[in-house]
C-alpha cells in the first residue's frame, strides 16, 4: 500500500474498532457466559444431560432460520438506511418471514417427536414433557435471535449486548438455584431457557420500538411484498446457513472417526479460543454495515476500498489471534485431560494456522461477497465445501492417522476455494445494488425542480404580512387622510392592523381606481421584503440527499432580484443548484411554469419521467408538471427527502 493508503487504512482500522467496541464486548462476554453455562450444565447430571444436548443440537436449526433471515434483511435495511420508512418496512417483513418459518419448524418438531429424537438422534427418552417445553424454547429463540440480529444490523451494539447479557445471567442464576437445591429437574432447565429467551425478546423489542431514529413496531404487521431478486437474496442466505451447518457436522464426524482424543482436543480449543474470533466478527460486522450502506448509495468505489481494507484487517487480527493463542498454550493444556496434553503442542499450531485462511474466507464469503445480493456463487462454494467434508468422512479411514493430515483435510475446502473468493472480489461483480429497481422514483429521477416561497422557505409571518400589507396600503393611498383610509378598511371588512387586506385588495383597488392593475405592484412590494420570511423549511443536509439524484433547480415566481436577495438572506448553498430561475411575475400569463419546465428538460436532455417537481401550489407549480408527465410532490407542512422518495 502507498503511504496515503496506509494512512487511510490506519484511520479505517482505528475508527472501525472504536465503532465495534460494544459488539466486541458482547462477543467476549457472551462467550464467557456460555462457557459458564456449559460447565454448570455438566455439573447437573449425565444421563439427562444427553437429552438436553440432543435437543440443543436440533436448536441449531433455530439459529439457521434467524441468522439466514436477518442476514438477508440486513442487506435491504442498510442499503436503504436513509429511509426510515423502508428500514421499518424491511425489519417488519423480516420479522414476519422469520416467524412463519419458525412456526412451521416448531410444528414439525411437535408433530414428529419420535422421528427427531429416536430416529435422528438415536435417543429414547421415557418422557417427552421436556421435549415439548424445548419446542417452545425453539420458537422463542428463533424470534429472540432475529430481534438481536436486527439490533446489530442497525448498529445498536450496546443495546444488543444488554438484550443478550441479561437473559444469560438469568440462565446462570437458574442453574445455580438448581445446583443449590441439589435436585436436577430437567423440565426446570427447559423453563429457564424459555425465560431467558423471552427476556431477550422483551429487551430487543423495546430497544427497536423506542429508538427515535427507527421506531420499529413489530405489532403492526407489514404486507410481505419483496421482489423476486429480494426473495432470492433472502432464501439464498437461509440455504448458506443450512449448508454451512451440514459441512460443520461433517467435519466433526470426520474427526471423531479418526480419533476421539483428536476430536475432544479440537472441540476444547474451539470453545476456549472462540473468544478471540469475536474480534474478527465484531470488526467485520461493522465493516459490512459500512460497505452495504455505500452500495445502497451507489458509491461502489468506497465500497470496494472498504472491502479491501477489511481483508487486510482480517489478516492483522489473525496475527493478534496467533500471539494470544501461543501465550495461552500452557494454561489451555492444563485444562485438558493428561492424555491429550502431549497432543496439544501439535494441535494448537495446526488449529491456529488453519484459522488464518478461515479468517480471510469468513470475511470475504460471509460478509463481502454476500452484501451486494449476488449469492449464487457463494451458495455454490458452500455446497462444494460441504460435499468435500462429507467425502472426507468416507476416505479418512484410508489415510494416515496423522494430526497434520487431519488438519490439512479440515482446511482443504477453504484452501481450494480461497482463490475463487479473491477472483469474485476482484471482479467487483458482487457489488450489485439491490435498489436498482427501475420502478423506484429514486432510480428514475435525474433532475429535481423546487419552487421557492413556501416550499424551500416559509412564507411571511402573519404579523409581518399584515404590517407589510398595511404599509403599502397607507403609502399607495397617501393622498387620503388617515380617517378616510380607516373607513375604507372597515367598509371592506379589513382590520385596522391590516387583517384581511391581502384578500380584499383587488376589490378595493377596482372600486377606488376603476381597475386592479396596482395589484401586481402590491404583490411585488410584499415579496421584496425577504427579511420577513420565516426561514428555511429544509436544510442543506436534506438538499444534499436530493443532489445525489441529479441536478437541482429553483424555479420561482418571484422577480430575479428579489429571489436572489431571499436566497442570500436565508443562507442557501448556491453550489447545490444547477441554476436559480425566476418566472417573471409581472406577466400574468407566465405564472404557469409549463414553458420554463420544457426549457430545463431540453437543456439537460432528460425525459419528463426523469424530472421531479416539488412545490406548495398545485396550480402554479405542479399543474404544468402533471401536464408534461413529470413526477410531482405537493408540499403541505414541510417535507424531507425520505418522505418524497418513499
Amino acid at each position: 500500500m502507498s503511504t496515503t493508503n496506509k494512512k487511510t487504512f490506519s484511520k479505517y482500522f482505528v475508527t472501525t474498532f472504536k465503532e465495534s467496541k460494544w459488539l466486541l464486548l458482547k462477543y467476549i462476554v457472551v462467550a464467557i457466559l456460555m462457557s459458564i453455562i456449559s460447565v454448570l450444565a455438566n455439573l447437573l447430571g449425565v444421563e439427562e444431560l444427553t437429552y438436553l444436548n440432543a435437543f440443543l443440537s436440533i436448536y441449531a436449526f433455530a439459529s439457521i432460520i434467524a441468522f439466514g433471515v436477518s442476514n438477508g434483511i440486513s442487506i435491504f435495511m442498510n442499503q436503504n438506511i436513509g429511509s426510515k420508512f423502508k428500514v421499518r418496512k424491511y425489519a417488519k417483513i423480516g420479522f414476519e418471514i422469520n416467524f412463519i418459518f419458525s412456526v412451521i419448524a416448531t410444528f414439525l418438531l411437535m408433530a414428529f417427536p419420535t422421528f427427531f429424537m429416536e430416529t435422528l438422534m438415536d435417543y429414547h427418552p421415557s418422557d417427552y414433557t421436556f421435549y415439548y417445553i424445548m419446542c417452545g424454547y425453539f420458537l422463542l429463540s428463533c424470534t429472540s435471535n432475529y430481534l438481536a440480529n436486527s439490533l446489530k444490523s442497525l448498529k445498536f451494539f450496546k443495546q444488543q449486548l444488554i438484550s443478550e447479557l441479561v437473559p444469560l445471567l438469568v440462565t446462570i442464576i437458574g442453574f445455580v438455584v438448581l445446583l443449590t437445591c441439589g435436585i436436577y429437574y430437567l423440565n426446570y432447565i427447559g423453563i429457564t431457557y424459555i425465560i431467558s429467551s423471552a427476556i431477550t425478546i422483551v429487551f430487543a423489542y423495546v430497544f427497536l420500538l423506542k429508538n427515535k431514529e427507527i421506531s420499529v413496531n413489530f405489532s403492526k404487521l407489514q404486507t410481505i411484498n419483496l421482489t423476486k431478486k429480494q426473495w432470492g437474496i433472502l432464501l439464498s442466505n437461509l440455504v448458506v446457513e443450512f449448508i454451512w451447518q451440514i459441512g460443520y457436522y461433517a467435519s466433526s464426524v470426520m474427526l471423531i472417526r479418526v480419533s476421539e482424543a483428536l476430536f475432544n482436543t479440537y472441540s476444547y480449543l474451539e470453545n476456549v479460543l472462540d473468544v478471540f474470533n469475536g474480534f474478527l466478527f465484531a470488526f467485520t460486522s461493522v465493516s459490512a454495515i459500512k460497505i452495504t450502506r455505500y452500495l445502497g448509495r451507489n458509491n461502489f468505489e468506497e465500497a470496494y476500498k472498504y472491502g479491501k481494507y477489511s481483508i487486510y484487517a482480517s489478516m492483522l487480527i489473525w496475527v493478534f489471534y496467533f500471539v494470544c493463542s501461543m501465550i495461552l498454550i500452557y494454561p489451555i493444556s492444563l485444562g485438558v485431560n493428561k492424555e491429550y496434553v502431549s497432543m496439544m503442542y501439535y494441535v494448537i499450531p495446526c488449529y491456529v494456522g488453519i484459522h488464518f485462511f478461515r479468517f480471510v474466507a469468513w470475511n470475504m464469503g460471509s460478509y463481502l461477497l454476500r452484501l451486494g445480493g449476488k449469492n449464487a456463487p457463494f451458495v455454490a462454494i458452500e455446497i462444494a465445501c460441504s460435499v468435500l467434508y462429507i467425502l472426507e468422512c468416507f476416505v479418512v479411514q484410508y489415510l494416515p492417522s496423522n494430526i497434520f493430515v487431519m488438519y490439512l483435510l479440515l482446511v482443504l475446502p477453504t484452501l481450494i476455494f480461497l482463490p475463487v473468493y479473491f477472483g469474485i472480489f476482484k471482479s467487483k461483480k458482487w457489488m450489485a445494488n439491490i435498489n436498482n429497481d427501475p420502478n423506484l422514483i429514486s432510480n428514475q429521477v435525474k433532475l429535481v425542480i423546487f419552487d421557492f416561497r413556501d416550499t424551500l422557505v416559509w412564507d411571511l409571518k402573519k404579523d409581518n404580512h399584515r404590517k407589510i400589507n398595511l404599509k403599502w396600503f397607507n403609502e399607495h393611498f397617501s393622498y387620503m387622510t388617515e380617517k378616510e383610509r380607516n373607513n375604507l378598511l372597515k367598509k371592506y371588512g379589513c382590520g385596522l392592523n391590516g387583517e384581511g387586506l391581502s384578500s380584499q385588495i383587488n376589490e378595493i383597488l377596482f372600486d377606488v381606481e376603476g381597475n386592479n392593475r396596482s395589484y401586481l405592484i402590491f404583490r411585488e412590494f410584499v415579496e421584496t421584503n425577504p427579511q420577513y420570511v420565516r426561514g428555511k423549511r429544509i436544510s442543506d443536509k436534506e438538499l444534499k440527499k436530493f443532489k445525489e439524484l441529479g441536478k437541482l433547480y429553483i424555479v420561482s415566481n418571484w422577480k430575479e432580484k428579489d429571489l436572489q436577495k431571499a436566497i442570500d438572506y436565508n443562507h442557501f448553498d448556491r453550489n447545490l443548484f444547477e441554476d436559480i430561475l425566476s418566472n417573471d411575475i409581472s406577466k400574468r400569463e407566465n405564472l404557469d411554469k409549463y414553458t420554463i419546465y420544457k426549457e430545463i428538460m431540453k437543456k439537460n436532455n432528460v425525459t419528463p419521467s426523469q424530472v421531479l417537481v416539488v412545490g406548495n401550489n398545485f396550480k402554479h407549480d405542479l399543474k404544468s408538471a402533471k401536464k408534461l408527465g413529470m413526477h410531482y410532490y405537493l408540499v403541505k407542512d414541510g417535507f424531507t427527502y425520505d418522505e418524497i422518495l418513499t
